[in-house]
Parts: C-alpha cells; sequence; structure tokens
C-alpha cells in the first residue's frame, strides 16, 4: 500500500529527457524524492520486459510503495492532483488535459525528428538520414506549436495588465501545466537555440511566462543545482 512514510521514487535515466517533467512537479511542490537512475534495473525492466507488478511499458515511473504509475502526462496529471496543482474547475481540469496531451505530443514528435529511420537506435547512428526530419520540424512544427501555446496563455491572461507578473495557464495559480509548458520551453530553447531566437519575438507572452516560471525560488534553486540533469544535446531530451 502507500503508506505517507514510504517515499516517492522516480525510475528514469540519468538525463533530462521526460523525466524532467516529473521532477519539475517533486522540485516544486518541495516534495523529497529519490532518483533509481541506474541503466542495467531500468534495461532489466522495461525494455527486457522483466518487471514484475502493475505493467508499465517505459520510464519515467514514479513509485510509493507498491503503488507504480508511468505515461509522463498521466504521472503530472496525478501529482499535479497530491501536490495541490491542479485546475479547481471541471472545465479547467479537462481543458488542462487537453493542453498536457499537447504538450507531449509536441515533445514526442520533436523526439522522433531526431530518429527518423528508426525511433530507438540512437541519433548518432541516423545522423545523415534524419536531418530532412529535423529541418521540418524547425520549419514547420516549432512555429505550429508555439503560437498554440501563445494562444493559451492569452485566453487565461487577456484581462491582466501587460506587466503582469503571474502568468498562469489557468486560473490565477499554478497549475502541473504550467511546469509541463515551462519545459518543453526550456527544451525547445536548448535543443534548436537558432529557431527558438528567431521564434520567440512573436510570443511576448510565453516569453515572458518562461522567465517568471524560471525565476520562482524553488525552480531557480533546482535548475542551479546538481540535481537538475543536463539535456542530452540531442532529440529535445
Amino acid at each position: 500500500a502507500m503508506s505517507s512514510e514510504a517515499e516517492w521514487e522516480l525510475w528514469y535515466w540519468p538525463l533530462a529527457g521526460r523525466g524532467e517533467f516529473v521532477r519539475l512537479m517533486f522540485e516544486e511542490a518541495g516534495v523529497a524524492y529519490k532518483e533509481v537512475n541506474d541503466p542495467q534495473p531500468l534495461t532489466d525492466k522495461f525494455k527486457g520486459q522483466s518487471k514484475v507488478g502493475w505493467p508499465v511499458f517505459a520510464v519515467p515511473m514514479i513509485k510509493k510503495g507498491d503503488f507504480e504509475l508511468g505515461q509522463t502526462g498521466t504521472v503530472c496529471r496525478y501529482l499535479g492532483k497530491q501536490f495541490g496543482l491542479f485546475p479547481a474547475s471541471e472545465a479547467d481540469q479537462f481543458r488542462a488535459d487537453q493542453l498536457c496531451t499537447t504538450v507531449m505530443d509536441y515533445i514526442a514528435e520533436g523526439r522522433l525528428a531526431f530518429h527518423g529511420k528508426n525511433h530507438y537506435e540512437t541519433y548518432y547512428n541516423q545522423q545523415e538520414f534524419t536531418q530532412p526530419y529535423i529541418d521540418y520540424f524547425i520549419a514547420n512544427r516549432i512555429p505550429k506549436f508555439l503560437p498554440h501555446f501563445e494562444a493559451t496563455l492569452r485566453y487565461n491572461n487577456a484581462d491582466k495588465p501587460e506587466s503582469a507578473d503571474s502568468l498562469y495557464c489557468f486560473g490565477n495559480s499554478l497549475t502541473y501545466v504550467d511546469l509541463c509548458l515551462l519545459h518543453v520551453l526550456r527544451a525547445t530553447e536548448s535543443q534548436f537555440p537558432d529557431a527558438w531566437k528567431a521564434n520567440i519575438s512573436s510570443y511576448p507572452l510565453l516569453a515572458r511566462f518562461k522567465q517568471q516560471m524560471e525565476s520562482r525560488p524553488r525552480l531557480k534553486a533546482y535548475f542551479a543545482s546538481a540535481r537538475c540533469r543536463p539535456f542530452e544535446g540531442n532529440s529535445m531530451m
């Protein structure tokens, strides 16, 4: 059972990747968690499918006692509800679900652009083959997703003054999907610095939102700490 004494565990590779969405939930909530990063058990349990108990298809996985849960968006929604980072109204809860799913679609597309030949082979074995997919993603997909995210912020913050220092996706308080959006913006900037510079001036709310989120005290401390894993340098991971 899930006892309150049991510590949260995050099972994920020792890199930013999709695990970063989950780390931001724990870090912003100030909830202790332990990382299980050793590649061997992760490979055996998930790639080798030797995991017992509740079936989880792939990491990231969270675990507390014998409660285990996978799927990045689902994990973020669950932790959002546990940690009070959840929209108040039912309508906004489902809208947040929609936005979270779109964020996960975006990073999945970004990752696959680097794996045009084989989704699971390293990028470095298919660099030349997959470059056109990366170019297409930069030219056609980043300019499709960023304005959608900008429009979401505009919809919720339309009645706030230009100088408002708290932009949120829903209502007037932080929710899990703000953290998900923050991560995907950071991943875009890290992976595609030139495209980011070329695009972001068109999206002033996104730029302000990212800056505000990164200066929240717990997140700021986390990003400056050794706990914060570096981006891998390919695949938005």
